[in-house]
């Protein structure tokens, strides 16, 4: 039977929405998460814990390499109860019978799929330890955390080239800056205002150096526009123009906010660095 008129029209959208809804891609996996465990339940009996996010701490039993170790609940002992921890980087090796706390995946080990993986960052074994270890619970780490509160997992960033000492240096006064006038603002404070925008604009003066030894224009553009807001506010706030001000405060914003948006990105040690866009 054909349908006419509304019923056509709500059976078409019922239509339209389960073919969109077809298309969609499935829900993304919530966040795990993570499970504390001893190191000898998980050696004992592994298979509840294959696939999720575990917490241990335990002592450090034997090194194999620069980024794989095991851990035994016990470091009196070793034997059959330690668990294989592979790790992406140590930025330290971890040291023999000392406590660390790791987190981490539980896996099955297998060495071909643990080098599918981790891909180039798979720790190398030794064939008697991948034998060893095959069938066994491991730990493929995002954390390995010493007695000092250190996180040995954590990439430690390259050093930084003298350009980018001063460029971070420049970042590191604009926020404290910008925060300054933004209250100065709210509060008519037009000496306060004028001043901070006149910093400001020095600031982005000091920017402008580090982006025209990258030639990336819209950096260039946006740190030249940085500029001259900054002189439009210093001026309307000069002339009590509070109208204009509290327009510009916001576009000053959001002109650092595009730059940040896509040449500023945070590390693993809290920091932030000059990021290299993909071309």
């Amino acid at each position: 039977m054909k349908l006419k008129g509304p019923a056509a029209t709500a059976a078409t959208c019922l239509l339209l929405a389960a073919t969109i809804a077809g298309r969609q891609d499935p829900p993304r996996r919530p966040p795990q998460a993570i499970v504390p465990v001893a190191a000898s339940t998980l050696a004992a009996n592994p298979d509840p814990f294959i696939g999720m996010t575990v917490s241990l701490s335990a002592a450090v039993d034997q090194r194999y390499g620069n980024t794989a170790f095991s851990i035994d609940q016990d470091r009196g002992k070793s034997g059959g109860a330690d668990v294989l921890v592979l790790a992406p980087v140590l930025n330290a090796p971890v040291e023999p019978n000392a406590y660390v706390t790791v987190i981490g995946e539980v896996v099955r080990f297998d060495p071909a799929a643990v080098a599918a993986r981790m891909k180039d960052a798979a720790p190398a074994l030794p064939a008697e330890v991948a034998a060893k270890y095959t069938g066994r619970a491991a730990i493929i780490a995002t954390s390995v955390i010493n007695a000092a509160m250190t996180d040995l997992a954590r990439r430690r960033p390259p050093p930084m080239s003298p350009e980018e000492q001063a460029l971070s240096k420049v970042m590191k006064q604009v926020g404290p800056g910008f925060n300054a006038l933004r209250q100065a603002a709210t509060a008519s404070n037009a000496a306060d205002t004028a001043a901070q925008a006149g910093a400001l604009k020095t600031l982005f003066t000091e920017a402008a150096a580090f982006w025209k030894t990258k030639t990336r224009p819209d950096a260039i553009q946006w740190t030249e526009d940085a500029k001259t807001t900054s002189d439009a506010i210093a001026a309307a706030a000069t002339k009590a123009d509070w109208d204009t001000v509290k327009t510009a405060v916001p576009k000053l914003q959001q002109i650092c906010a595009s730059c940040h948006g896509l040449y500023r990105e945070r590390l693993d040690d809290g920091t932030y660095r000059f990021k290299q866009p993909a071309r």
